[in-house]
């Protein structure tokens, strides 16, 4: 990622801005909402994900150190995704699982981590009145970046 950061830094004009948007390495909260309650299903939590979410933040820090680039600004803001059904939710999660394999990287102990939190939001959605939502909340770091030229 550093070496993807400094072909940035080179391409990008003496003007212009690097915009990093990337989750935060932490589990996402799954809940159910009902008008104005809200159930913890638990937390996916992708050990794979995170260590990726985390190199990002390493190779941020390490171009900074390096003064290739400046912090304009940054925040956290939290990402919300909402899944009509427990049937799209693991859809959505096997092809971000089956992503991470085809990257041949080590995803195996996702798969029954994922299942099971499925399956716990399927059997509380079951017993939820209609017009539930099942969302799945990120924390996602966000920089806007300004290249440093000697």
């Amino acid at each position: 990622m550093v070496h993807a950061l400094e072909e940035v830094h080179r391409l990008v004009k003496p003007n212009g801005i690097l915009i990093d948007i990337h989750p935060v390495a932490e589990a996402s909260p799954i809940e159910i909402h009902r008008g104005e309650k809200i159930e913890r299903v638990g937390d996916l939590s992708v050990r794979q994900w995170c260590s990726d979410y985390q190199h990002a933040d390493e190779a941020l820090t390490v171009i900074k150190q390096r003064g290739l680039f400046m912090v304009e600004r940054e925040s956290i803001f939290n990402s919300l995704t909402y899944y009509d059904s427990v049937a799209e939710m693991r859809t959505d999660w096997k092809e971000a699982i089956d992503k991470f394999a085809r990257d041949a990287q080590s995803i195996a102990e996702s798969v029954p981590h994922a299942e099971a939190m499925a399956a716990r939001a399927q059997a509380m959605m079951q017993t939820a009145a209609n017009g539930a939502e099942l969302i799945v909340g990120e924390r996602v770091h966000i920089s806007r970046l300004k290249p440093r030229f000697p």
